[in-house]
């Protein structure tokens, strides 16, 4: 079995495991546990975090942000797709919404088919289908039925019948202009082969998937190599003048200053100065290095791309 194929198998398995569990799928813990609301109570929560900028609580599971110009908006991630979080969006902003995934894991576009149209890396279309299939949502929509209680929670039912939604390529450097607001694309290899943040020059701020996090994982079947990743890494650090802020897929924000952290802990383990310690997930094993804030789950056989 070849790594790609590998790489579809386990990302199709993702999709059965409740909210509490995906937040895993960054190497982040989840913010809540996953049974935590009530009936009565939306899956999501928002919290203001900048400048109508809102970052959308996905039920512990992962972060999703809304961000608003004059015009447009624009919603980074869609979660889980557990609950109806085009009508949660609906509450926040009036303006027409533009929707983007930073990648294609479960946690981050797992309610793409809320939506008609999503923009995303192509180097994430497969995993992105893969996933969004409607028998796939349904499998994933009676998963989060038996463990957790919401009054916006999708039934089986109602998310098996959503159609997929049309995937639009994002590429480097493409520009969202919202009005009077604009957002920068920049592919960020590693994580996934299409995962890309988003860089808000204006209010100082980067918007980004599981890349960024506190701990990122890096031993997945279709994570790129350390080097690669690295190299990442150091692209954004070269407009580190323009941000203060790193808003994470998973926790909350964190300084500009974890981007030197995260650099220095892939340079020490592509050095062998860290070799790691063993670390277990539900989605397979691997070795960990820890440099200040910033950890990383890697695979000791992936660190170099091929020549």
């Amino acid at each position: 079995m070849n790594r790609r194929t590998c790489g579809a198998m386990v990302l199709v398995a993702l999709v059965g495991f409740t909210a509490a569990a995906l937040a895993q799928t960054a190497g982040a813990p989840a913010q809540k546990p996953a049974g935590g609301a009530q009936a009565g109570e939306s899956w999501f929560k928002a919290l203001i975090v900048a400048e109508k900028t809102w970052r959308i609580d996905d039920h512990g599971s992962d972060n999703m942000y809304l961000v608003e110009g004059t015009q447009r908006a624009l919603l980074v991630d869609t979660g889980t797709g557990a609950a109806k979080l085009g009508d949660f969006v609906r509450t926040l902003t009036k303006l027409p919404v533009i929707v983007l995934n930073t990648h294609g894991h479960p946690d981050h576009s797992g309610g793409n088919n809320l939506f008609s149209q999503v923009h995303a890396h192509p180097g994430d279309f497969e995993a992105i289908r893969a996933m969004n299939t409607p028998e796939a949502r349904r499998k994933s929509a009676e998963g989060t039925a038996k463990s957790a209680a919401a009054a916006d929670l999708l039934s089986p039912e109602e998310a098996g019948r959503l159609t997929p939604a049309t995937l639009v390529a994002l590429k480097n450097g493409q520009i969202f202009d919202l009005g009077g607001r604009t957002l920068e694309v920049f592919e960020q290899p590693g994580h996934t082969p299409g995962e890309i943040v988003l860089l808000d020059k204006a209010n100082r701020l980067v918007i980004a998937g599981d890349s960024n996090n506190t701990l990122v994982w890096l031993f997945l079947p279709n994570s790129r190599p350390l080097e690669v990743y690295l190299a990442s890494l150091k692209k954004l650090k070269q407009r580190a003048g323009e941000f203060d802020t790193i808003l994470p897929g998973h926790g909350g924000p964190l300084p500009a200053g974890h981007l030197d952290d995260q650099i220095a802990c892939v340079e020490e383990i592509l050095s062998g100065q860290c070799t790691g310690e063993p670390y277990q997930s539900f989605a397979g094993s691997a070795r960990v290095c820890k440099h200040g804030g910033a950890a990383v789950a890697f695979d000791p056989k992936n660190l170099r791309a091929a020549k």
